[in-house]
């Protein structure tokens, strides 16, 4: 066989291998980006929309799966072909995974109740006499534990949603979009609670990512779906329907 034949079949065989892979895919509960619907026992949301319309543009074959969110982080760390969403990105981080592109937006805040107006703090240094909640290995949490702020750490938000209702922490952080569906999910008023502080390094999207032992195959064509996505207004009409 000759070389350009030979490296030719090489290359097609290992593009139908990749297309015949199916793809683990695993997030968290966390609305209104992904989250277990009681009626129909789907995982929905904003990003689970934007993630399956990309990977069916891209012929990626998939299933999706939920954990709590130091599980699905390890797994996706762990494991081979398995992509991992809604992930905020960061320099602790970066290295961990392959990054495809923003699936929605994140703009994340400190809440206290809105009762509590003796909490002020302007800076993360007013945090030092305070009792904050966190998720374990959430990136919010690995953010303030790198700038030396002591947590209270759980396994998801709706734990500490609770607690600061229930005056057992004073502050936690959660993006606006998400602070208004863990709420309403909780049974929780969300406007009993008020910003304190926004985390401006935080805030900058949550991501699609895939494991380093994923075929960078996946990775192209997923990002080259989001960015055709981006382009023709898909993502924008599906950020929409939650911003109602």
């Amino acid at each position: 066989m000759k070389k350009p034949v030979l490296v030719a079949f090489v290359t097609l065989f290992a593009a139908l291998t990749a297309f015949a892979q199916k793809i683990t895919v695993v997030t968290e509960e966390y609305p209104p980006y992904n989250y277990l619907d009681g009626a129909t026992k789907k995982i929905v949301g904003l990003s689970t929309e934007v993630v399956e319309e990309a990977f069916r543009r891209a012929k990626i074959e998939y299933q999706i799966s939920m954990y709590p969110w130091a599980r699905a982080y390890q797994v996706a760390q762990d494991d081979p072909n398995v992509a991992i969403y809604s992930i905020g990105r960061s320099q602790k981080r970066e290295a961990l995974f392959k990054w495809v592109d923003v699936i929605a937006p994140y703009n994340v805040y400190l809440y206290r109740l809105k009762g509590r107006t003796d909490i002020k703090a302007t800076d993360l240094g007013g945090l030092k006499s305070l009792r904050i909640g966190a998720v374990r290995e959430d990136v919010r949490a690995q953010y303030l534990d790198k700038e030396g702020v002591k947590m209270d750490l759980v396994t998801e938000d709706g734990i500490n949603a609770k607690k600061l209702a229930a005056d057992r922490i004073d502050l936690f952080p959660i993006d606006e979009m998400g602070q208004v569906a863990l709420y309403k999910r909780e049974g929780l008023d969300p406007a009993s609670v008020v910003k304190v502080l926004k985390l401006e390094a935080l805030s900058s999207g949550l991501y699609l990512a895939f494991s380093k032992k994923t075929s960078d195959d996946f990775v192209n064509r997923s990002k080259k779906a989001l960015q055709e996505m981006q382009k023709d207004g898909t993502i924008d009409k599906i950020k929409a329907k939650y911003l109602k």
